[in-house]
C-alpha cells in the first residue's frame, strides 16, 4: 500500500485533487458571484427601464385628470412585467391598481439593491415632471424569477464543475500513465541491467527533456558496463586459455620427460638384453650346425633360434622408442611414395568390408628421414586404425599435405618450430579412446587391447621414429566416434 501511494501516478493524481481543492470553490464562488450580479443587475436595469417608460407615458398625456385611463395604465403596467403592485400618487390624487396583490398587506420601502429587505420584491419610486404637480409612481416587482434564475444557474455551474473534476481526474490519470510509462520502462531497464541482461540497446520513446536526457545517460551507462564487461570477460578467457595452455605444456611436458625417462631405462635394458642375445644367438647357430639335423635336439635348438630372432625384433623395437638405434640413414625422401606403398599393402591385407581412402597433395612432401623407419611407422598406425575397428566394417583414411606451423600451433606443442611441414594424418571410425587414456598410449607395453592381442610397443616405436625426426604427434579421439593421428614431419630446408 506504501509503495502504491509513494508511486508517481499516486502523488501525481492526489496532487492535481489537491490543486483542485484549491481552485474549484474559488472558481464556484467567482463563477456564481458574477452570475448573481449579472442577473441583479439585468432585473435592476430592466425593472428602472421600464418604469421610467411608464413614467414618461404618464407625463407625456393627461392622465391625473382621467381616473379611469390611469387605472388603466397601472394595470397594462402589472400586465407587462413582474410587477406586483403599482401605485399612482400626485397630492390628493392617489390611484393603485386593482392588479395589485392583495393576499398580504405590502409595506412599502424603497429598495436601493437586489433583495435587499428580504421580502422577495423591489420596489421602487419614479419621480413625475409635471407642472404644478409632485407626483410619484410606486411600483414594486417580483424578485422570485430572478432568485430562481440564479438558482438554476448555481446548480447548472454545480452540474459542469463537477464533470469538469471527473474529466480532470481521468486526465490526471492519463496524463500521469503517459509520464510514468518511459519511467516504468527505464526502471525495467535499470533492473534488466542490475540482473546481467544487458545485451539490448536502451530505447525510450518520449518527448520530455529529462527523460530523454535520463535515457540517454542510462544508455551510456550501458554501453560502458557492457564494454566492461566483454573486456573483462575476454581477460578471464585468455587467463583461462593461458591457465590450460599451460596445464596442457605440463602435461605434455611431464609426459615427454616420463617416455624419455623410460626409453632411457628401456634402451639400457634392450642393450643388455642384446649382449644376452648374442650369446644365445651364437652358440645355438653353432650347435645346430654342429648337430645332424636327425638329432633329437636339432629341432629344439631350432625353435630356441626362432625365439631369439623375436626377443631381437622386440629389443629393437624396444631401442627404436629409446632412439638409440644407432646411425640411421636420413635423406632428402618424398614420402608420398612411402605411403602410397603401404596403402597398397593394406588392401592386400586388409578385408573388402573396411573402406581405405587415400588423400595426398600433388606438391611433394620431402623430408630429411629414414625411409625404413616412415615405412614402419605408416604400417604400425594403419595396423593399429584396423585393429581398433574390432574386424568390423569401417573406414581407414590416409591423408598428406603440406602445412604452416604458426607461432600459436607452436606454443601448443612445444616439440614444433614454427616453419614448414609435411603432415600425415590416419583416421579410423573405431571405437575410440577415452580421454584418459591418451596420456599413457605411447607408454611401452601399455595397451587399450585385452591380454594376447598386441605387445603394446606399436605406437610407442611411432612415437620414437617421430621424435627422432624431431616431429611430433597429436591424437584426436572421441569414445564411439573414431580416432585420428596427425604426424607433423619437418619439411626439408633446402627444398623450396
Amino acid at each position: 500500500m506504501g509503495k502504491i501511494l509513494n508511486s508517481f501516478a499516486t502523488r501525481t493524481i492526489f496532487i492535481g485533487l489537491g490543486i483542485h481543492a484549491v481552485l474549484l470553490p474559488l472558481l464556484f464562488f467567482g463563477l456564481l458571484n458574477i452570475i448573481e450580479q449579472s442577473h441583479e443587475e439585468r432585473f435592476i436595469n430592466d425593472v428602472r427601464k421600464y418604469s421610467r417608460f411608464i413614467a414618461d407615458v404618464i407625463e407625456t398625456g393627461d392622465i391625473l385628470n382621467d381616473r379611469a385611463r390611469a387605472a388603466h395604465l397601472l394595470d397594462s403596467a402589472l400586465l407587462g412585467s413582474n410587477g406586483i403592485v403599482a401605485e399612482l400618487i400626485a397630492g390628493d390624487f392617489q390611484l393603485r391598481s386593482e392588479l395589485s396583490s392583495n393576499e398580504r398587506e405590502i409595506l412599502y420601502k424603497e429598495d436601493y439593491s437586489f433583495g435587499q429587505h428580504g421580502d422577495q420584491i423591489y420596489f421602487l419610486s419614479t419621480p413625475l415632471n409635471i407642472p404644478g404637480q409632485q407626483a410619484v409612481l410606486k411600483m414594486g416587482f417580483d424578485e422570485l424569477p430572478t432568485i430562481e434564475s440564479i438558482e438554476s444557474a448555481r446548480q447548472r455551474l454545480i452540474n459542469v464543475l463537477f464533470l469538469y473534476l471527473i474529466v480532470s481526474i481521468f486526465a490526471f490519470v492519463l496524463l500521469s500513465t503517459i509520464l510514468t510509462r518511459p519511467l516504468r520502462l527505464l526502471q525495467k531497464a535499470s533492473r534488466n541491467i542490475a540482473d546481467g541482461h544487458h545485451g539490448n540497446q536502451l530505447h525510450v520513446d518520449s518527448q520530455l527533456t529529462e527523460i530523454r536526457a535520463l535515457t540517454t545517460d542510462l544508455e551510456a551507462m550501458r554501453s560502458r558496463l557492457v564494454g566492461t564487461n566483454a573486456a573483462l570477460a575476454q581477460k578471464i578467457a585468455e587467463r583461462d586459455e593461458a591457465d590450460r595452455q599451460r596445464k596442457s605444456l605440463e602435461d605434455k611436458l611431464r609426459q615427454s620427460q616420463k617416455l624419455e625417462t623410460v626409453g632411457v631405462l628401456a634402451g639400457g635394458i634392450a642393450h643388455e638384453f642384446n649382449n644376452i642375445l648374442l650369446s644365445i644367438f651364437l652358440y645355438t647357430e653353432q650347435a645346430i650346425h654342429d648337430l645332424p639335423a636327425d638329432n633329437p635336439a636339432h629341432k629344439h635348438l631350432v625353435r630356441v633360434l626362432k625365439s631369439s630372432k623375436r626377443a631381437k625384433d622386440l629389443v629393437q623395437q624396444i631401442l627404436t622408442f629409446s632412439r638409440q638405434t644407432g646411425a640411421s640413414e636420413y635423406k632428402p625422401i618424398d614420402i608420398t611414395p612411402v605411403i602410397k606403398e603401404v596403402f597398397e599393402l593394406l588392401r592386400a591385407l586388409i578385408p573388402s568390408t573396411v573402406e581405405l581412402h587415400m588423400e595426398t597433395t600433388s606438391r611433394e612432401c620431402i623430408v630429411l628421414a629414414d625411409r625404413n623407419q616412415i615405412h614402419q611407422l605408416v604400417m604400425n598406425l594403419c595396423s593399429n586404425a584396423y585393429q581398433a575397428l574390432d574386424n568390423e566394417s569401417g573406414s581407414i583414411t590416409v591423408s598428406l599435405d603440406s602445412v604452416t606451423v604458426d607461432e600459436q600451433l607452436s606454443r601448443n606443442h612445444p616439440n614444433l618450430h614454427a616453419g614448414r611441414y609435411v603432415r600425415l594424418s590416419i583416421q579410423d571410425t573405431g571405437h575410440g579412446i577415452e580421454r584418459g587414456r591418451l596420456d599413457r598410449i605411447f607408454e611401452p607395453f601399455y595397451t587399450t587391447r585385452t591380454v594376447g592381442k598386441g605387445t603394446g610397443l606399436g605406437l610407442s616405436v611411432v612415437h620414437g621414429i617421430v621424435m627422432s625426426h624431431n616431429g611430433d604427434i597429436t591424437i584426436e579421439s572421441e569414445p564411439g566416434k573414431g580416432t585420428t593421428f596427425h604426424i607433423y614431419l619437418p619439411k626439408d630446408k633446402q627444398v623450396s
